[in-house]
């Protein structure tokens, strides 16, 4: 089932919970599969679900251990993301499974929740086709997937939640989550507000191993 995106959309800027993560970077249009055991983390998407289904994943600064704890510093770049996937378990934990919606300048509020929350000003991404992408885009998800998600794979699976005419900047996202980049590269690609570039900008550092988890 696809999210209402302009609906969602049309409700920004807003507060929005914040769930920071180490070494990830969402993109709109890509799906993230997520495994939620902390207490704090399991509220947050206890009243996510009970609201809008809306979470900004953001990537988590460097910090100690008593600050991640309390009050877990994260880099103000965030993509929102719309959760379409749940599954509880017995214990409590969740796995879930999160659709980019778009990328975000993230302003922290105070909450007496025990997460963070920010105010989401939405920034939209612009895509202009080139006759290269097909070839371009084959290209990053073979490096991105080492081979093993095939186009027309990748193309089924997204046109169950993205709109058609979103596939392709959808795809080029999807190697952007996928591909084996330093997290502070994949932010650099996120906050690229043109498709086109940000595929381009893939396929720089995809040639370039020591930029390489």
């Amino acid at each position: 089932m696809k999210p209402d995106l302009q609906t969602i959309v049309n409700a920004f800027p807003k507060p929005v919970p914040v769930f920071p993560l180490p070494n990830v970077v969402l993109f709109p249009g890509a799906i993230l599969p997520l495994h939620v055991f902390e207490p704090r983390y399991r509220e947050m998407l206890q009243d996510a679900l009970a609201a809008d289904r809306l979470i900004a994943i953001a990537l988590l600064q460097p910090c100690a251990t008593d600050e991640y704890q309390s009050n877990p510093p994260f880099h103000t770049t965030v993509c929102v993301g719309h959760v379409v996937h749940v599954r509880e378990r017995k214990d409590g934990r969740a796995d879930i499974a999160v659709l980019g919606i778009a990328a975000g300048r993230a302003e922290p509020v105070v909450t007496d929740k025990p997460y963070r929350m920010a105010n989401v000003e939405l920034m939209a991404d612009t895509y202009e086709a080139a006759l290269d992408h097909e070839e371009k885009l084959a290209t990053a998800l073979h490096a991105a997937t080492d081979g093993k998600a095939p186009i027309d794979g990748l193309r089924e699976q997204l046109a169950e939640y993205v709109a058609e005419d979103q596939l392709r900047p959808a795809m080029i996202n999807t190697c952007a989550l996928a591909a084996p980049l330093l997290p502070f590269d994949k932010l650099e690609l996120l906050r690229e507000r043109n498709v086109s570039r940000r595929l381009d900008q893939l396929l720089h550092f995809l040639e370039k191993p020591w930029r390489w988890n």
